[in-house]
């Protein structure tokens, strides 16, 4: 499969930046182009995010979120060039998200460690380091969850993975599960780095997008902000592949997005989901208004990944 122009100018910046950060800071760096958000104060006005947080949020979450010390040192947030304001403003929101992601969080996320691989950004809350990655992800598998409604799920397919947080989630939840990561250079190579450290190599595949056609059936397929950067037959592929091998599939995608690079404009309502998926679930994304997300069962029959037969 081809890869979009988008993709490859992503790359490149991602590669210059490995260069000069090492993976060691790729949550000060990459995860910003990933799905780590930074919010800035001369661009507030404009933050969907953050009139959603303080539309959602107790006056105690919003008092315990901007008097809870903050460490705005600038040893703590070494190799981030932010003025403090603006890192004061990024603690703050980023406790308002993870406050409300723990009152919708039935899969038990927000108890999950973040990770000090990769050297997150110092934000803490009663006296645990806490993360914007935790708590999407905490909104995002109790979405996926309560539409599977039980459905068993060992095996995963990824399409655009960042550095590995739909990953690392799903593989501490669920420890039986396998998980097989699509991406390019050097997203992948970014993500085995970080989840091999973390898991069991067992558990994980990498493969390039001109590998695709390796892949075996799987329960779950998944993508989260990824295939708005790709061109509308590439976006085909990859629901093709998701239809051949993935018994269910999860999509949180932006609702409409313009590629400056490759010149489109990609909406949800006009992915070319396959006639025969069942939707399970669908709803616009908590939080991050301007994004969708939902769950499809394809018919296929869920697989047992230790036997790798079909169920």
């Amino acid at each position: 499969m081809s890869v979009s122009d988008f993709w490859q100018q992503l790359a490149q910046e991602h590669a210059r930046s490995l260069e000069s950060h090492g993976f060691d800071q790729v949550k000060r760096h990459q995860a910003l182009r990933y799905f780590t958000w930074q919010w800035r104060w001369r661009s507030l006005r404009q933050s969907e995010q953050m009139r959603f947080l303080l539309s959602h949020s107790s006056p105690g979450d919003l008092l315990r979120s901007a008097f809870a010390p903050i460490e705005l040192s600038d040893e703590a947030w070494e190799g981030v060039s932010w003025t403090r304001a603006d890192r004061w403003l990024y603690a703050y929101a980023t406790r308002l998200l993870w406050q409300y992601a723990r009152k919708h969080d039935a899969a038990g996320v927000i108890a999950l460690p973040e990770p000090t691989l990769g050297t997150p950004l110092p934000v803490r809350l009663e006296g645990r380091l806490i993360s914007q990655d935790l708590a999407n992800s905490a909104l995002e598998v109790d979405f996926l969850v309560r539409a599977l409604a039980g459905a068993p799920i060992r095996s995963v397919l990824e399409v655009g993975a960042g550095y590995g947080r739909t990953a690392y989630v799903i593989l501490s939840l669920f420890p039986d599960v396998t998980y097989t990561i699509v991406d390019i250079e050097p997203a992948i190579s970014i993500s085995r780095w970080y989840l091999t450290q973390l898991f069991p190599a067992a558990r994980l595949r990498f493969v390039r997008p001109d590998e695709i056609a390796t892949i075996e059936p799987v329960d779950l397929a998944l993508s989260i902000s990824s295939l708005q950067e790709i061109t509308h037959a590439q976006l085909e592929e990859y629901l093709t592949l998701f239809d051949r091998v993935a018994a269910w599939v999860y999509l949180k995608q932006w609702i409409a997005w313009y590629n400056p690079v490759d010149r489109i404009t990609m909406r949800f309502d006009d992915y070319p989901i396959p006639g025969s998926w069942q939707l399970a679930a669908r709803g616009v994304a908590p939080v991050q208004t301007k994004f969708v997300q939902a769950v499809w069962r394809t018919h296929k029959d869920s697989i047992d990944s230790s036997a790798g037969v079909r169920r």
